[in-house]
């Protein structure tokens, strides 16, 4: 039963922040304010510490809100030489600490709420940095996602787009590539940055995590299995990353984003997947947006395919087996799912939204689904957290 207590809902868009509160139960959502307009929000976070206190990323810029979102600072995050960022987190254990990942591939770290940062010089040094990839020219990869965890709070995990899944044990003076064992062919011979060699796309490969990272999850209870969904599927490794297998759940292509596990359901994930990649999806394509690196320039595939025909998954056992969830969601939906969000209280309770703005609400893990009277275009990804 979810929490009579009001939520606040922040919606992520390619040119504002919309701030909502919701019951947690009903169909309205009321909308309270928007804010950093123009701005593609890449990533809002609470501070573990300060719960009014929270973390907004936009692709060039960090800025801070200490009463929920409802007024925000500019942060000067000076440190940052890479203006295209990608992906935020705030580290759990430790107050006033930040991280950044960017286009090309950089990790930063503030220790003083955001207001400077520092690159992890280090993770330049990966073995394969400069084989890392993208399909548009000039196939400059980035950092996808950044996953911390409170029980190695010395642990850094960044998902590389099209790199692989990079570790540091140190907090980023060393790192090392878990992307599985050595492969001479997980990347491009010729990596043209005019685009005028043909791009050579990757392949699935026996005990590897495939090259285009999206998100990397982490098993609430086992330190050592890992979730990875990827352009080609999701893949899981039971050893830290020494090997991984792909997880199978019967859908062509198996192109996967999101992906969440709630610390109280260990064995429970919530995935978003979709038959067809980001040249058939039709719309702003936010969840892969970005100004200098993106497919906004190629064709659209949505007459012949059909779009994205995107679905929502889960699986009760870990990614052994999964099953659609049907009751309510939109049947092969045309655009993608760009992303999930967990009742803080209520583990049954969650949001999953689209990237033609709908968002849609499940008080039964998923059994039943019903769209919420909200609506934000180039939606980018959906937030939940307790209200104040």
């Amino acid at each position: 039963m979810a929490s009579d207590k009001p939520l606040q809902m922040y919606l992520l868009t390619a040119d504002k922040l919309v701030r909502c509160r919701w019951d947690g139960r009903s169909d309205e959502v009321e909308i309270l304010n928007a804010a950093i307009d123009g701005e593609i929000i890449r990533e809002v976070a609470q501070d573990p510490f300060e719960p009014k206190r929270l973390y907004a990323a936009t692709l060039t810029e960090v800025h801070v809100s200490e009463d929920n979102g409802a007024n925000w600072k500019w942060l000067p995050s000076g440190g940052i030489e890479c203006r295209d960022i990608w992906a935020m987190a705030v580290h759990p254990t430790r107050p006033d600490e930040i991280y950044v990942g960017t286009l090309p591939p950089a990790v930063y770290i503030s220790e003083n709420g955001g207001r400077s940062f520092r690159e992890l010089s280090a993770f330049r040094k990966l073995p394969d940095y400069a084989t890392w990839t993208f399909p548009p020219p000039p196939h400059a990869a980035h950092i996808r996602c950044i996953t911390l965890d409170a029980r190695v709070p010395d642990e850094i995990i960044a998902g590389i787009e099209e790199g692989g899944i990079a570790r540091s044990r140190d907090r980023g003076a060393t790192w090392e590539d878990i992307s599985g064992p050595f492969s001479p062919t997980a990347f491009p011979k010729v990596n043209d940055p005019a685009g005028i060699v043909p791009y050579e796309m990757g392949k699935h490969e026996d005990g590897r995590v495939y090259r285009d990272v999206h998100w990397v999850t982490r098993h609430p209870t086992r330190l050592e299995t890992l979730y990875a969904s990827t352009g080609i599927g999701t893949y899981r490794t039971d050893d830290a990353g020494k090997s991984w297998y792909k997880l199978e759940y019967g859908m062509g292509r198996a192109y996967a984003i999101p992906m969440m596990v709630n610390p109280k359901v260990p064995e429970r994930i919530f995935l978003g997947a979709a038959e067809n990649g980001p040249a058939s999806w039709p719309g702003h394509r936010t969840v892969r947006a970005g100004p200098y690196n993106t497919v906004r320039f190629s064709r659209y595939t949505t007459a012949e395919t059909g779009g994205a025909k995107s679905a929502i998954l889960r699986s009760d056992d870990a990614g052994k087996t999964w099953r659609r969830l049907n009751g309510g969601l939109p049947p092969a939906h045309p655009h993608m799912t760009c992303g999930f969000a967990s009742h803080p209280e209520d583990v049954n309770t969650l949001c999953v939204a689209y990237t033609d703005g709908s968002v849609y609400a499940s008080n039964d893990a998923g059994e039943n689904w019903r769209k919420l009277l909200v609506s934000q275009p180039k939606l980018y990804g959906i937030r939940l957290m307790a209200g104040a």
